[in-house]
């Protein structure tokens, strides 16, 4: 291993990206040393701690490569004292917080890591006094590991001063199965949807109070505003149903209507709103993290747009095998969405298939309803695809009689999956 053994292609390879400022494949291979147990060579740890010191938002992946040298270096300089914190130690946490306002939100995110707990108290003791960009942040970093501790504090931030800040903790507290802020929109607006003859359908709905909205419920504003609070436009209403809806446990709807969420799905598709209802039943199942209504409205609504949010829930293996049917059933829209939605890298299979993929969509008319938002998806593409593909791609891609805006794509992508394939052989041999 890279310290153990003496390797230098790894020493080189950071090096060179540390003296460049390499903004792409940077924070990929800190990832990679991490997920290997690699610890940085001495001689570079001070350009680390250095780059580190200049970009705040690296501190989370540079941190876990210094080792114990790298920390009590740190130690030894004012500027590098951000990774001499002992996340186990609440008073050399506190002491970093004072220190290094600017630093502060990374800082949550290194302890938050090791203790969600003591990560809130740090960003409730200067809550009060920080400037609304960092409070805009701030909350975010309780993301990771989100649970009914956090309540109390988030519960406080709705009546933040900063209409983001209240909005983002909003969104959280959403996001947290059993929290007050769900039982209170349930309990306003628990029967915005009725059945009738098989069909979903908005009900008349009562004015939005001035609870709703501190719970994160937007009014219609300016002169369409309908007197009352109560929506008056489709535009409000459909906002009105997606933000109400998209709180509610979805219990409540089987529960109510004594059916299976693939029977509330074909009501809602029967109905009169089924785009607004089918979405708003989709961002409910994303922050529920709730599998089964995932699996049944991507099949439902035919993996649309709608429901793409739904994709981060499956499994790699449904990921894959879901690409594959697209990919098979030439549904070019579908395999879209999935490149949209899917964040993690794919399997070499699935790699393989993409590249025949865009080589296909490469010598299609320039002008196609989907060429130039394929392009863009190749660069994120590029980030996903395994780099053992690197030498297919390049045998397949680099000769096809593709017009020069994809000659350029396909060029750049390959270049990138070059560049990620030394990457990943420097750190694994």
């Amino acid at each position: 291993m890279w310290s153990r053994r003496g390797d230098r292609a790894e020493a080189g390879l950071l090096e060179r990206m540390l003296a460049r400022q390499d903004t792409t494949l940077f924070p990929e291979l800190l990832s990679l040393l991490d997920r290997a147990g690699l610890r940085a060579p001495d001689a570079l740890l001070p350009h680390i701690l250095d780059r580190g010191a200049k970009a705040p938002r690296l501190r989370p992946a540079l941190v876990p490569i210094i080792g114990e040298r790298g920390r009590w270096l740190a130690s030894l300089n004012p500027a590098w004292r951000y990774a001499a914190v002992d996340v186990a130690d609440p008073l050399s946490c506190r002491a970093a917080w004072e220190a290094d306002p600017a630093g502060r939100v990374p800082l949550a995110i290194i302890v938050r890591r090791e203790n969600p707990a003591a990560a809130r108290r740090l960003i409730e003791t200067t809550w009060r006094s920080e400037p609304d960009a960092i409070r805009r942040e701030l909350p975010a970093t309780l993301e990771a590991g989100l649970s009914l501790d956090d309540e109390p504090f988030l519960e406080r931030a709705l009546d933040d001063r900063d209409a983001l800040t209240r909005r983002k903790a909003a969104d959280l507290l959403a996001n947290i199965p059993g929290s007050r802020l769900v039982g209170r929109v349930t309990a306003a607006a628990g029967d915005i949807l009725i059945l009738s003859d098989g069909r979903l359908l908005p009900a008349p709905q009562a004015p939005i109070t001035d609870a709703m909205v501190r719970d994160g419920i937007t009014r219609a504003t300016g002169s369409a505003a309908a007197p009352g609070n109560q929506p008056r436009s489709a535009a409000d209403w459909s906002r009105l149903i997606t933000q109400t809806v998209g709180m509610i446990p979805l219990d409540h709807w089987t529960e109510r209507f004594g059916m299976t969420p693939e029977g509330v799905i074909a009501a809602a598709l029967a109905g009169t709103w089924p785009r607004t209802i089918i979405t708003a039943l989709a961002t409910a199942a994303r922050r529920q993290n709730d599998r089964r209504w995932a699996i049944a409205l991507l099949t439902g609504d035919n993996y649309s747009e709608r429901t793409g949010m739904l994709l981060p829930l499956l499994t790699p293996d449904e990921c894959h095998a879901l690409l594959a049917e697209r990919l098979a059933a030439g549904d070019d829209a579908g395999v879209v969405m999935i490149l949209r939605r899917w964040t993690e890298e794919w399997d070499e299979a699935s790699g393989v298939a993409l590249v025949d993929f865009f080589g296909r969509q490469a010598t299609i008319d320039p002008d196609a309803k989907l060429s130039a938002t394929l392009r863009f998806l190749l660069r994120q593409f590029a980030r996903q695809c395994p780099p053992a593909v690197a030498g297919y791609a390049a045998g397949n891609l680099s000769r096809l009689p593709a017009n020069k805006a994809w000659q350029t794509s396909l060029a750049v992508f390959i270049d990138a999956l070059k560049a990620r394939m030394a990457l990943h052989e420097a750190v694994t041999g």
